[in-house]
């Protein structure tokens, strides 16, 4: 097996495809031998009872996480394969009706907590305090259990089903694109590779070729986000949210007035994201930079690393914050657990996924080599670091991490990368590459994204308001998002206007708002970094303590742990000013 290819064979006992769907079907059996034992019985439960019951809910996931992760995981690493297929819309269907038999779960204990709120102070429940509180937020909005049996029927065929098609055809089109004079068919993952090339030619081709495809499938891509978007809005009304967004805030655990903090200084420094760009500008030759120098490298003459180059460096960088960091990405690497091979029929992207029953994590990512993809690597292994130290500590009901604080670690640990590289390198042309590395992430995250996150907001407005949003008119919306905070710093080809089509957050059902959580993590981070620099070695256990608190405090306090008030701009703005030190630096280079 290719050291760049994952083994998922350490999730299942046996990968024979008749056995793994008998362990899904043992999983649904299970499940309803749950409900037959604690229906109807949860308000009257003891506080010691009913620790012993979300014992057992918890036992119940570990026991079948690693069957169902297979199956995920295997059908993202090639969504072309018959049998991942088929064990995919096996696990897809044996999951629906698990959660069916197990919907009376949250309503009953919903119900409890808004009865006896005092219950979540039992000193038996203390391990299990902040996910009865959550459970208690959401409790509003959860339905009768035959409505949310029905849901769960109704979107296993309707926007799952729509989330799938958007994933599975991205994943297997075929993008032309002349390559050294020749005329290639390429996979979503080996044109990506050009699209970020040192030649502005070979750049601006990649970037024509996956906006030809996008705009000549416009029907899915609009198909798709109409239907997953105008079912979210429907269901917010059933489940009486206030808005669109609710659901995600109480999802991650964080507060509105946060959020809306953080994006008003985002919105008050586009002045920085035009002074970077400019900038860059410069550094690139070139007069105004356009959406195909957005991620660039600035120098002609990029590096490239071998798959064993770019684990030493990353390894390093890690080790020298904590060993024990360095010794559980070796393990990552050493286990198998990284999918870094590209081909066709994966799917794009990168991602990390925890494996909390074996206290783990696996990676998916395309790596071709590039400085984009060693961070991507550090990225993503920060995910895993931030898996194994919250699995260590939690039980399954702490491990719901907040998207807002999921990218503490990955984000982290592309800053220890960042500051490794720069003591290493050994010319300005290095120290170029790795500063404009850390800015373009910085500002493509607080700009670009924070441009989707308004053109979220814009789709629901808009079908709230009964427009028809075909291609074109989504397209606008796009074009109205990106100005307001990208302005005029940014030249934009036509076929630009597709982005959000192949932007996955959009299509992944229940994951509504999947945006701002990346602006939050960066400036949180950026923050964090600065605290990391003022104290050394001190901040290292402080570090420790976050990611190992899991989903077991809400956000603010984690963030009052480390004396931060996330409801307040002066606190935003100090991530902004570390960024702008790193800018900073690479104007010494212009």
């Amino acid at each position: 097996m290719s050291e760049m290819k994952w083994d998922l064979s350490q999730l299942v006992e046996d990968e024979e495809p008749e056995k793994i769907i008998m362990k899904l079907q043992e999983m649904v059996t299970d499940s309803k031998a749950f409900s037959e034992k604690y229906h109807g019985k949860i308000g009257k439960l003891s506080p010691k009872g009913l620790k012993k019951m979300l014992d057992e809910k918890d036992a119940l996931f570990l026991k079948y996480e690693g069957v169902v992760k297979y199956c995920h995981l295997r059908y993202t690493a090639d969504t072309s394969d018959p049998v991942s297929n088929r064990l995919y819309a096996a696990q897809s269907k044996s999951s629906t009706e698990s959660g069916q038999h197990l919907a009376f779960l949250d309503i009953e204990l919903g119900k409890r907590l808004v009865k006896d709120p005092k219950l979540i102070d039992s000193p038996e429940l203390v391990e299990y305090k902040h996910y009865l509180e959550r459970q208690a937020k959401a409790a509003p909005h959860v339905l009768s259990e035959d409505e949310e049996k029905i849901i769960l029927m109704k979107d296993q065929n309707g926007i799952n089903a729509w989330s799938k098609l958007q994933k599975s055809w991205l994943s297997t089109r075929t993008f032309k694109m002349k390559v050294d004079g020749t005329e290639k068919d390429l996979s979503f993952g080996e044109v990506l590779n050009y699209a970020n090339d040192p030649a502005r030619e070979v750049r601006r081709a990649a970037h024509d070729s996956v906006n030809s495809v996008l705009s000549a499938n416009d029907t899915i891509w609009t198909e798709a986000l109409n239907s997953i978007c105008s079912d979210h809005l429907q269901m917010s009304r059933l489940r009486k949210y206030s808005s669109p967004i609710e659901s995600s805030l109480i999802f991650n655990d964080v507060e509105e007035v946060a959020i809306k903090e953080m994006m008003s200084v985002v919105e008050r420094n586009i002045e920085f994201g035009k002074r970077y760009y400019a900038t860059k500008a410069k550094l690139l030759g070139i007069p105004k930079i356009s959406d195909c120098d957005i991620l660039a490298p600035v120098s002609l003459s990029q590096k490239k690393y071998t798959w064993e180059e770019s684990r030493e460096i990353v390894t390093e960088a890690y080790e020298r914050f904590d060993a024990s960091w360095g010794r559980w990405i070796n393990r990552m690497f050493d286990e198998r657990h990284i999918d870094g091979e590209v081909r066709k029929g994966k799917v794009a992207g990168a991602f990390c996924d925890d494996w909390v029953s074996k206290k783990s994590a696996y990676i998916l990512m395309s790596f071709n080599g590039n400085l984009h993809d060693v961070f991507t690597q550090a990225h993503e292994l920060g995910h895993s670091v931030h898996a194994y130290l919250y699995t260590q500590r939690q039980n399954p009901s702490n491990c719901l991490i907040s998207y807002c604080i999921a990218e503490c670690g990955s984000i982290f640990g592309e800053l220890l990368l960042t500051d490794h590289m720069l003591q290493k390198a050994t010319n300005d042309e290095e120290r170029k590459a790795v500063l404009a590395s850390v800015l373009d992430t910085f500002t493509y995250i607080l700009f670009h994204v924070g441009a989707r996150y308004a053109f979220e907001q814009s789709i629901y407005d808009a079908i709230e308001k009964g427009k028809s949003l075909d291609a074109k008119s989504v397209c606008r919306l796009w074009e109205e998002a990106r100005g307001r905070f990208m302005s005029d710093s940014v030249e934009w080809s036509p076929g630009s206007s597709w982005i959000w089509a192949r932007v996955p957050h959009y299509f992944m059902t229940y994951l509504r708002f999947y945006n701002y959580p990346y602006i939050f993590a960066q400036l949180f981070v950026f923050s964090l970094y600065r605290l990391y620099k003022e104290q050394g070695e001190d901040f290292v256990p402080k570090m420790n303590e976050l990611l190992m608190s899991g989903s077991s405090l809400s956000v603010s306090e984690l963030g009052k742990k480390l004396g931060f008030d996330l409801e307040t701009e002066e606190f935003w703005e100090k991530g902004i000013e570390q960024a702008k030190e790193f800018l900073s630096q690479l104007e010494r280079y212009c």
